[in-house]
């Protein structure tokens, strides 16, 4: 298995790309495409920029793409972030919630 830190992932478009540390045995070096679907079998819920990570790779439609994934370390201040980033969502959500209650308040049935 090879070693590698993800360069990026979107859990929302359910792939991303991970940066390896060394060449594979072709001698490439080229960033490996990762699916979610070698998350799920690997049983990790999400990746955050800058974890390290082993996986092994193979060669679909030309390209690199992982096909067994394992997570050695997590980046915390990239989960720290991304954390971050999710709570503030929330928060704007529910704030865009109590705006619109506001808005119409309660007696919107007497017009």
């Amino acid at each position: 298995m090879r070693q590698g830190k993800v360069k990026w992932y979107n859990g929302k478009k359910c792939f991303g790309f991970i940066t390896p540390d060394t060449p594979n045995q072709d001698g490439n070096t080229d960033d490996v495409f990762v699916h979610s679907s070698a998350l799920k079998a690997a049983e990790i819920r999400f990746l955050n920029e800058n974890d390290i990570v082993e996986f092994e790779e193979e060669v679909r439609n030309g390209k690199l793409s992982v096909t067994t994934l394992k997570l050695i370390q997590r980046d915390e201040e990239s989960a720290r972030r991304f954390q971050e980033r999710r709570a503030e969502r929330r928060r704007a959500i529910e704030d865009r919630k109590h705006r619109e209650e506001k808005k119409h308040g309660f007696a919107f049935w007497k017009k």
